[in-house]
């Protein structure tokens, strides 16, 4: 199977979700009625409302921040040519949390600064992590994962003094609710809160894509062929967090898809980072709607969506792991 060929199944799959996520809920849309609507002939006006005002504009920041999640997963995965890397793992997602409840407690008349907060603490922290792992030994691989454990434990330690300071009978629970990750809430100005925030980090990685694959050779090899390694990774660190600080600052932690998304497209045969940014970014909208789906219409009261999301990464790399043991005969069966 070529790229081309990959790409346009997981644009199909992405298409899919978004029709069947528009259609399906308490108040179910059939195809009828869905053509009615786009045809300016819906069946009534709380079809119509339903559909452009809450099911629309939710299934659109669900596709979009799933998109950019993957997307900034792959980007930290070959800067760092470590396949364990992500936002979650360098602490940029528990930075962007911090800052985000940080804004919600002391700024909450001006919601528009969840997001300029959320970026500010997340890029700190990776940046961080990346000042830490410098320093740590000779080995930079397990520098970084030991510089983003630490960096991330700091992060939820501040996370749980904001807790700690927030008014335990109204402000608490919302935090506590919203860090869980869920689009419920979503609304027009959400999905172009994320648009604006990660469309053009997104347009931006896409055009430093040739040097990003030069990069994930070796810091070494990249100045030889007179590449900046330190410049070219300081701005991709800071393109991909931007994304996660969006989507953040509108659903919460939605963990997992930034990690194990690009590991299942370098499974399904795509492993060029100069050709595979459009197949991960449909395949990990995919996988978040299909979360969100679950999520909204398994039972009556809404469940967070990092739940499903958690489940199915934390399946998907346990069934990764153990085809890798049993390809090199150490599975031990």
């Amino acid at each position: 199977m070529n790229r081309r060929t990959r790409f346009w199944i997981s644009l199909a799959a992405l298409a899919a979700m978004l029709l069947l996520s528009v259609g399906v809920g308490r108040y179910a849309l059939g195809p009828g009625e869905l053509l009615g609507i786009l045809a300016g002939n819906p069946p009534s006006a709380i079809a119509r409302d339903l559909f452009f005002q809450i099911r629309l504009p939710r299934v659109l920041a669900v596709a979009l921040s799933g998109g950019l999640l993957a997307l900034s997963g792959l980007v930290f995965q070959t800067i760092f040519a470590n396949p364990l890397v992500s936002p979650d793992v360098l602490g940029a997602t528990n930075g962007c949390a911090v800052g985000a409840v940080w804004a919600m407690l002391f700024l909450p008349a001006v919601p528009l600064l969840y997001q300029g907060c959320a970026f500010v603490c997340g890029v700190a922290t990776a940046a961080a992590a990346l000042w830490l792992a410098r320093r740590v030994g000779r080995n930079p691989m397990l520098g970084l994962i030991l510089s983003g454990m630490v960096v991330g434990s700091l992060a939820s330690a501040l996370l749980m003094i904001l807790k700690y300071c927030a008014d335990p009978t109204h402000q608490l629970p919302a935090i506590e609710y919203w860090l869980m990750g869920g689009f419920q809430n979503a609304m027009w100005p959400h999905v172009w809160s994320v648009a604006l925030c990660g469309l053009p980090a997104g347009a931006a990685l896409y055009l430093l894509r040739f040097r990003l694959k030069v990069l994930s050779l070796g810091d070494d090899r990249a100045a030889g062929l007179g590449l900046s390694p330190g410049v070219v990774r300081r701005w991709a660190v800071v393109l991909a967090t931007l994304p996660v600080a969006g989507v953040i600052s509108i659903a919460g932690m939605v963990s997992w898809v930034a990690l194990i998304v690009p590991h299942l497209v370098r499974v399904w045969g795509e492993r060029d980072v100069t050709r595979c940014m459009g197949t991960v970014f449909c395949c990990g909208g995919a996988l978040l709607l299909a979360s969100d789906l679950l999520a909204r219409t398994l039972t009556a009261a809404e469940i967070p969506v990092s739940i499903f999301t958690s489940l199915f990464g934390a399946g998907a790399l346990a069934a990764l792991l153990l085809r890798g043991a049993l390809d090199r005969g150490e599975a031990g069966l």
